[in-house]
């Protein structure tokens, strides 16, 4: 009985046009990606385009407003009268910035000072405060470096024409030498002329 060996030829070109046939559907996929990709940065751009141009046209819009009602301000205040003009100017030297002025006095108070109290009456501003008394340091001249610091600050002392301490006592805490003190700064005012002449057009 004779043998045979049977061997299929289609074989081999088979297994190639599969591996042919997924790299061309691999070409596919990966380029339908990237127009996926594509087709949404387009987009991507068109939208924040239009949502400049939207942003651009209703900051133009508020420009108009903005402009048209200077111009209506501008027809109002001719006929504003001094005494108009002198309240206005009274108004904005009554008005103080107190924050800011807070925030001024915290940075210049020492680490081993401590502000327990401030106070406004009068047209006085009074600052109440305790501060560490070390060894060989004399009470007065821990509150006169205070009192120094605050007139030497243009920004704050600009608004009080005098900044001075009232009283201070020395203290003996758990031990600790203190000090407790209190100063006094009178706000400044303007005079008429000044007012007069600050608003004067």
């Amino acid at each position: 009985m004779n043998k045979y060996i049977v061997i299929n030829l289609n074989q081999a070109e088979s297994r190639e046009s599969k591996i042919e046939r997924w790299k061309e559907h691999g070409k596919w996929v990966v380029f339908g990606i990237y127009m996926v990709l594509l087709t949404f940065a387009c987009a991507l751009i068109l939208y924040i385009n239009f949502s400049y141009k939207s942003m651009i046209a209703d900051k133009k819009q508020q420009i108009i407003e903005v402009e048209s009602e200077m111009e209506r301000l501008r027809h109002v205040g001719k006929n504003l009268s001094k005494d108009n003009i002198l309240g206005l100017a009274e108004l904005e030297d009554n008005r103080i910035l107190w924050a800011r002025n807070l925030e001024l006095l915290g940075a210049m108070t020492p680490d081993d000072m401590s502000l327990t109290g401030l106070r406004y009456a009068k047209n006085k501003l009074t600052i109440v405060g305790i501060a560490v008394i070390y060894e060989g340091e004399k009470e007065f001249d821990i509150v006169n470096s205070f009192v120094r610091t605050l007139k030497n600050n243009v920004e704050f002392a600009n608004e009080f024409t005098r900044i001075r301490f009232s009283s201070f006592a020395r203290q003996d805490f758990r031990g600790q030498d203190i000090v407790q003190f209190q100063v006094e700064a009178t706000l400044k005012r303007a005079t008429q002329s000044e007012k007069e002449s600050r608003y004067r057009s």
